[in-house]
């Protein structure tokens, strides 16, 4: 008579004294609430080749319904040997399905954890699953004895198997659960030297760890951007520069094109503990340095638009990048105009028209421009804007007109 056996032989200890799961839970976590969406592979796949179908025709029903089953098994074992992990589940689901109701229950065990074997390397995580909880919750023949050593050992793979599968699924919290239990099983059993669990643990807590780091370095991220945008604000407040009422309540610079960046730091003058390359996370054994906003001192750096009203056509150049210490002739040479042909305006927002000088630097006019509660303020929420007219009559006459438009609330249109 044939005789079923485990897929991988592990050698035999005496049974166990006493249930060694006495006392605590014996139902896994994963098994308590086991994911719908573990869908894998269809356990009864059927065989890929002709040879495997004629091996498997070949097979004789005579004999007790152990001695079929492990003709079945015999067959599936030497293709799960040879690595033909699908063929070989279609010869363990032909077992279960011919003979499984017939089966004493170990040897069913025996089965279905064998093919979560086949299944496990196939990538077939929640075929798997499946298996071994049917596995761990099948009723003890033995009961009210202690189970034998061969079903300690069946359960042990099939939550060495359980395990691995959920580490797969980044079930992180039920993989631990389960290696415990196969933990304290080897205990129970005298076999705590083996810790076969041993390399699947320290997969799951490595894990677990980079799990929580990418939780800790996404609260930093948020707390960056947090603080960077309240320094932003408060910096330019200090400088006398007004945000559109949308820009004021809602995201700060949400407008703003993705190829254009808004008003910020300039990231040269900021110290060293407000270098976005600072480490999110402590990464020994390298000191960690706490990140914290720039100081509302720093200089900034903003977009500038540029108005050519005169212009044939007019036109609206953007500067991407003035320094709050470059001069407006800076500016103006940084966008292939002359500072000597072209004189600079602006407009407050209390409707105030203030000509610029080629070599006032750009914090000294954002200065003047804020006394009495007055600013300049960003158009579009993001930028900041002057007028620019050739020197001469032409240009001072365009100018009175546009001073009184300003007055009126009427903002500069081309």
């Amino acid at each position: 008579m044939a005789v079923l056996e485990e897929l991988p032989d592990m050698p035999e200890r005496p049974a166990a004294a006493e249930n060694p799961f006495e006392g605590w839970d014996s139902i896994p976590l994963f098994m308590k609430s086991l994911p719908a969406e573990l869908g894998g592979q269809p356990t009864g796949a059927p065989p890929t080749d002709t040879s495997t179908i004629d091996a498997l025709a070949a097979l004789m029903y005579d004999g007790t319904p152990s001695e079929v089953a492990a003709e079945f098994k015999e067959q599936a074992n030497d293709l799960f040997k040879r690595r033909k992990f699908r063929d070989a589940i279609g010869f363990y689901t032909r077992a279960i399905d011919e003979v499984g109701k017939d089966l004493p229950t170990e040897e069913l065990r025996v089965l279905r954890c064998n093919r979560a074997a086949a299944n496990l390397e196939l990538g077939n995580l929640g075929a798997t699953l499946r298996d071994c909880s049917l596995v761990l919750s099948a009723p003890q023949d033995s009961y009210p004895d202690p189970p034998s050593a061969a079903s300690q050992k069946t359960t042990m793979k099939a939550l060495l198997r359980s395990a691995r599968a959920l580490s797969g699924l980044e079930k992180l919290p039920e993989a631990l659960d389960t290696l415990q239990r196969l933990r304290m099983l080897e205990v129970e059993l005298g076999e705590e030297d083996k810790d076969v669990g041993a390399k699947v643990r320290d997969e799951v807590e490595k894990k677990v760890a980079r799990n929580e780091k990418k939780e800790q370095e996404g609260l930093e991220k948020k707390r960056r951007i947090r603080e960077s945008e309240k320094a932003m604000r408060e910096a330019l407040q200090l400088r006398g520069v007004i945000l559109p009422k949308l820009a004021a309540k809602g995201d700060l610079f949400a407008t703003c094109p993705s190829d254009v960046k808004p008003p910020h730091f300039d990231p040269d003058m900021v110290p060293q503990t407000s270098l976005s390359t600072l480490p999110l996370t402590p990464s020994p054994p390298t000191p960690f340095v706490k990140w914290e906003a720039p100081p509302i001192t720093t200089p900034l750096i903003f977009p500038v638009f540029l108005l050519l009203p005169l212009a044939k056509p007019p036109t609206r150049d953007l500067c991407l990048e003035f320094h709050t210490l470059a001069t407006f002739g800076d500016a103006l040479e940084a966008m292939e105009h002359d500072p000597a042909k072209l004189q600079l305006y602006i407009a407050t927002s209390k409707g105030k028209v203030l000509k610029v000088g080629a070599k006032l630097e750009l914090g000294k006019v954002l200065s003047a421009a804020s006394k009495d509660g007055d600013g300049w303020e960003l158009k579009e929420g993001w930028a900041l804007e002057m007028v620019g007219v050739p020197k001469g009559a032409e240009g001072e006459e365009w100018i009175k007109t546009w001073k009184e438009e300003v007055k009126a609330g009427a903002a500069a249109l081309l």
